[in-house]
């Protein structure tokens, strides 16, 4: 709707200065509108799924889907306070329009800056990557798996993705440049305080809207996080607010020792780490519930070959009910006594880009991409209950009569190509393969997966 709203506005200028005497539009009116620097991009993807019936994932082989739509507007208010104002249209939601960023600088110089409203989230590489365009592959890695096309694969005791990408958030975000050529002074430092992770079941207290006055209870079922940001609040659930921080150094070009005399030489060294805290539970329960995220991340050049290397672990606690000794929940307990345990999703993943033709005369770029991700959870088993909600007629995930810790991993090997066709115009196409080693569910093997995509990106 926001968008057809602002196609109405520029058509409305036309219209007005089709009837004045020179039918061109004047050039107030094209400085106005190019003072809004009006930016977008989507990505239209067509994806093979195998095998022909995963069991798990969407029976739709040959899938078409629009993914990664995005609409900005960047301004500067009184030539002193720049905004950002952006619009996404996720897959999930079938052409509805969320608000994604809407933020200002009430502080902009070159070395201090302090951003309010609600803004992207510093944290790693891949966060900041959102767009089509900023990526190479078609799919993210595990670590930062969307829940708009296949990149997240979510089974019973599967990893979990530390962060989704193009994560953003209400609240302040302070970063300092300190300018210098010294390697080992950071060339950013950012820290930030925002209404963090929200629960799965978005049982939010945000005021005044009616609905929300009286809280639902914790449902049967128990509190996880929301790893895929699908509830784009504008209001906490809590009174907890989440802090965290980024520092990057800028190292330059490197001489790593090798046992050859030359050595090796690595030019434009990056090194990033971060850090994120915070609770997501509305009751906001003295003990339990709370999440802590940390990650590395570096990335540096050898010859005509690039480097993109990233390590996440984050500990997390939810809460689940407990079946009984013939795998039954019982729906009379108190959901305030449900149990609380805690899980570790920790993992990796390691890119090589290449060129693959450098002097193509038909596109700008065209490069290969290798990567090897792996994705880990350690933490407690849970199992389905044998008796459905009442509601939604599925079968609870619960706590077993016994517990028991258990271990499982995705390993995920992914090869393709990035033609950068022209400035607005970008052609990707890979394979990926999923090494899924889960436990059954009711003596049903957990399918490895593998998808063929290819995408059109553009952008203006």
């Amino acid at each position: 709707m926001k968008i057809l709203i602002l196609f109405f506005i520029f058509n409305f200028f036309l219209i007005q200065n089709s009837y004045s005497k020179d039918v061109s539009i004047d050039s107030k009116t094209l400085n106005k509108l190019n003072e809004l620097n009006i930016k977008g991009s989507f990505s239209l993807n067509w994806k093979l799924v195998g095998p022909q019936e995963p069991g798990y994932e969407a029976q739709i082989q040959n899938q078409v889907f629009l993914s990664d739509a995005y609409l900005s507007i960047n301004k500067k208010i009184t030539n002193r306070f720049p905004f950002v104002l952006e619009l996404n249209i996720p897959t999930a939601t079938q052409g509805k329009v969320i608000l994604y960023r809407f933020a200002t600088n009430i502080i902009d110089g070159d070395y201090l800056k302090l951003r309010i409203g609600k803004f992207m989230i510093p944290f790693g590489r891949y966060n900041e990557l959102y767009k089509g365009e900023d990526f190479l592959s078609s799919t993210r890695p595990l670590l930062y798996a969307s829940p708009d096309s296949l990149d997240l694969v979510l089974r019973l005791n599967s990893p979990r993705p530390p962060f989704t990408a193009g994560y953003t958030d209400v609240g302040a975000r302070v970063s300092l440049y300190p300018g210098t050529d010294y390697y080992w002074v950071p060339t950013e430092i950012s820290a930030y305080i925002v209404n963090g992770f929200s629960e799965v079941d978005n049982r939010s207290r945000s005021f005044p809207y009616t609905g929300n006055l009286n809280v639902a209870p914790v449902p049967i079922s128990g509190v996880n996080m929301d790893y895929g940001h699908v509830n784009n609040n504008l209001a906490d659930n809590n009174n907890h607010k989440a802090p965290g921080g980024r520092i990057i150094f800028a190292l330059g070009d490197l001489k790593v020792p090798f046992p050859i005399s030359e050595g090796i030489e690595l030019t434009g060294t990056r090194l990033g780490l971060s850090g994120m805290y915070g609770r997501y539970d509305l009751e906001e329960a003295i003990i339990g519930t709370e999440y802590k995220i940390w990650g590395v991340d570096t990335e540096f050049h050898y010859k005509n070959i690039s480097f993109n290397i990233e390590y996440i672990y984050s500990n997390s606690e939810f809460r689940h009910t407990r079946v009984n000794s013939i795998g039954n929940v019982n729906f009379n307990q108190q959901t305030d006594d449900l149990l609380i345990k805690s899980e570790i999703n920790k993992g990796y993943y390691i890119q090589i880009a290449f060129p693959i033709w450098k002097n193509s005369k038909k596109f700008k770029k065209i490069l290969g991409f290798l990567s090897l991700e792996s994705l880990e959870r350690k933490g407690p088993r849970l199992v389905f209950s044998k008796n459905n909600d009442p509601i939604t007629r599925l079968p609870i995930v619960a706590f077993p009569l016994v517990d028991e810790a258990l271990s499982t991993n995705y390993r995920k090997y992914t090869a393709g190509t990035n033609f950068q066709i022209t400035d607005h115009l970008i052609f990707k196409a890979e394979y990926s393969y999923w090494d899924i080693n889960v436990p059954e569910v009711f003596n049903s093997h957990q399918t490895d997966i593998n998808q063929t995509i290819v995408s059109w990106v553009f952008n203006f």
